[in-house]
C-alpha cells in the first residue's frame, strides 16, 4: 500500500460526513485484521503496537508499558499490515517521547513506506494525578505528542490524535489535527477489556465526547471528531452515542473491531463444532 495524499482521503471523510455516512477507523495488529477491514469498509486503518499484544491474548494496555520498543514494533508490522491492503489509508501509532529516534526523520521513513499519516499511540495523554506529574517532570509530555502531529500536518500526512480533555482537543486541533478521536477509555467486554464498573456510564460517555468536540471545534470548525473506548464497545453503543450528541462524525475501534469479534467468532465455532451428533 503507498501513501495516500492528505487532501483526497480528507475528501472522502468529509463526503461521509455529506452523506451521514458514520466515518470508521479500525486497528489493525495482523494482516487478517487489516484485510477483512478494507472488504468491510473501513475508512481507515490504524497500525500500532497494541495490536501485537491483543492479537496474542493480552490487554491492548500492554501497548503503554515498557514491554517492547513501539516504534520498533511498529516498522516490524508496517510490511504485514500495508502488504495487505489495496486502497485505504493505513496510519502508524507513533511515540512522540521516543528518545532513540529523530521524530522529524522517523515520520518521513513511515510516509516513504506508505504510511498515510499518524496517531499518537502509545501515549501519556491517558495518564492522570501523580504518575502524570512524573512523567510531566522527566520530560515525557503530551506536549511532545502535540508537537509531534503538528510536524505530521506540515508533512501532509493525515493525523488523527487522540484526547482525553477539552485543552488536549483544543491543542492537537491548534495544531492541525484532521481527525480528534475522543478517548472515553480502555474499551470494556470481552476477556481482557476494561471493567466496566470503573467507566464512566453511557450518559456520562455522551456528556464527556460532546464537551471534547465542542472545545476542539472552538478552535476551528472543520475539525472531524469520532469517538472511541470505553463503554462504546459494539455497534449498538456507538449507536446510542451518535443519537445523544451532536457535531461527533465516527467512530474508532481496535478491541471493538478486532479483539471482541474473533474471540466471539472463534468460540462460537468451537462450540459448533463440539455440538456436532455422530
Amino acid at each position: 500500500m503507498a501513501y495516500i495524499v492528505r487532501k483526497d482521503i480528507l475528501a472522502h471523510l468529509y463526503d461521509c460526513i455529506d452523506r451521514r455516512i458514520p466515518i470508521i477507523g479500525s486497528g489493525a495488529g495482523v494482516g487478517l485484521s487489516a484485510k477483512s477491514e478494507e472488504m468491510g469498509g473501513t475508512d481507515l486503518i490504524i497500525c500500532y503496537n497494541t495490536g501485537i499484544y491483543r492479537m496474542n491474548g493480552r490487554s491492548s494496555t500492554m501497548g503503554i508499558l515498557s514491554v517492547g520498543d513501539s516504534n520498533g514494533q511498529l516498522l516490524e508490522m508496517a510490511p504485514w499490515i500495508l502488504g495487505a491492503v489495496k486502497k485505504t489509508p493505513v496510519l502508524g501509532g507513533v511515540f512522540a517521547n521516543d528518545p532513540l529516534r529523530d521524530m522529524d526523520k522517523f515520520l518521513d521513513q513511515l510516509r516513504e513506506l506508505g504510511f498515510s499519516g499518524i496517531q499518537n499511540f502509545p501515549t501519556v495523554g491517558g495518564f492522570d494525578g501523580h504518575w502524570r506529574q512524573i512523567c510531566d517532570t522527566s520530560d515525557i509530555t503530551y506536549e511532545k505528542e502535540v508537537e509531534m502531529i503538528r510536524l505530521a500536518n506540515q508533512k501532509d500526512m493525515l493525523t488523527t490524535p487522540y484526547v482525553w480533555c477539552e485543552e488536549d482537543a483544543m491543542a492537537m486541533t491548534a495544531a492541525g489535527a484532521d481527525v480528534i478521536v475522543l478517548h472515553t477509555g480502555m474499551t470494556a467486554g470481552g476477556s481482557n477489556g476494561a471493567n466496566p464498573d470503573v467507566l464512566m456510564s453511557m450518559e456520562d460517555t455522551c456528556k464527556f465526547a460532546q464537551r471534547l468536540r465542542d472545545a476542539a471545534v472552538s478552535v476551528r470548525k472543520d475539525v472531524i471528531c469520532i469517538v472511541h473506548g470505553g463503554l462504546v464497545a459494539f455497534p449498538k453503543d456507538f449507536e446510542y452515542v451518535m443519537n445523544h450528541t451532536t457535531g461527533i462524525h465516527g467512530f474508532y475501534g481496535a478491541s471493538s473491531v478486532e479483539r471482541l469479534p474473533v474471540e466471539m467468532a472463534i468460540s462460537n465455532c468451537i462450540r459448533e463444532f463440539k455440538s456436532v451428533k455422530f
